[in-house]
């Protein structure tokens, strides 16, 4: 009898302990598939406001998609770049003064009315902008002046334009300026010829004659086709106020002339930050 008391006692044991484990593994598992799914709802979340306003679950009134829409699109137009490599990092209600969003043009006549809109302001991770627009999104203007890194291009005057290119030119880049102040011309010609000269050098000791295929021309000239280089037709991006010991570049194609600086390129358009890749990839492969 005692014999049997034992064994039973013994088996009940082993079953409490048995299912004092199970219950151990269940909660475990649980508690893991609980922790996945929360990570894949908050990666879900974010791709799907990878776009969108970051503070909003600040924001007392929530920006309206039409007006995010609206600045995200014309900013992406200016810098040539997709919506999706820009993000609202800001933004707040405001009553605007005029009809021109307070930010008319020179001669401008704006309705001197209150108009309800939104201050934004728009990032890259590198730049700022800030942008006015009505309550809808169907007005919205750029506030270049208020813009932090914004690059924008001024008119060459036609007195300072470099010559037009010959028949058999098909590029020429003039850089100047520096440490050493000196100037430089590159010619590209149709046959593949790549001429580099030191302007004002009185022994012509610094030309370098080199040459790339004509395959490789006729690829650059298509290239500055579908980068719309002649859109930026007699452009100068300007270097920053206070701003010293910089190269200047002043690039010419048949279809116009562009000028930038060393300092600011990483911030020029990216069409135009291609054609210029486009062309020292070509100056690098030359022999």
């Amino acid at each position: 009898m005692k014999l049997m008391q034992k064994n039973y006692f013994n088996t009940n044991q082993g079953r409490i302990f048995t299912a004092l484990i199970l219950t151990g593994i269940l909660s475990v598992a649980s508690s893991s598939i609980l922790m996945k799914e929360a990570t894949a709802a908050s990666a879900d979340f974010s791709l799907e406001t990878s776009n969108e306003v970051l503070k909003d679950n600040v924001k007392p009134n929530r920006l309206p998609r039409p007006v995010a829409n609206a600045v995200l699109r014309d900013l992406a137009r200016r810098q040539g770049i997709l919506t999706r490599e820009l993000q609202i990092i800001d933004y707040n209600q405001q009553t605007w003064r005029n009809g021109c969003l307070e930010l008319a043009q020179p001669d401008q006549v704006c309705t001197q009315a209150l108009v309800p809109g939104w201050l934004v302001v728009v990032s890259n991770g590198k730049e700022k902008w800030i942008y006015h627009t009505n309550q809808t999104g169907s007005a919205v203007r750029l506030n270049e002046k208020a813009s932090n890194n914004t690059l924008s291009p001024v008119q060459i005057p036609v007195g300072e334009l470099p010559p037009s290119l010959d028949r058999d030119v098909v590029f020429r880049q003039i850089s100047s300026g520096g440490f050493a102040g000196r100037t430089y011309q590159t010619i590209l010609l149709k046959d593949g010829g790549l001429t580099r000269v030191r302007i004002g050098d009185a022994n012509d000791s610094e030309r370098s004659v080199r040459r790339v295929s004509v395959q490789q021309v006729q690829q650059f000239q298509r290239f500055l086709e579908r980068s719309k280089f002649s859109k930026f037709q007699n452009l100068s991006y300007p270097a920053p106020n206070g701003s010293a010991d910089y190269i200047t570049y002043t690039l010419t194609s048949q279809g116009g002339t562009v000028q930038y600086n060393d300092i600011s390129q990483n911030n020029l358009p990216k069409d135009l930050q291609a054609a210029v890749k486009a062309w020292n990839d070509l100056i690098a492969s030359a022999k």
